[in-house]
């Protein structure tokens, strides 16, 4: 976040804090889709054996 120091306003560093926390969150909601795809192509595999 040192790129927030050179910023000229107080604004336009909240902004760019705001898209980062979006784009955190973004990245958690993909993680969490891959990680339940995961867990139902293991489930389906495990049942296929069965």
């Amino acid at each position: 976040m040192l790129i927030i120091g050179l910023l000229s306003t107080k604004q336009e560093a909240e902004e760019i804090k705001y898209i980062a926390k979006i784009c955190t969150l973004e990245d958690r909601i993909h993680f969490i889709v891959r990680m339940q795809k995961l867990k139902n192509i293991l489930k389906e595999e495990r049942n296929l054996k069965e």
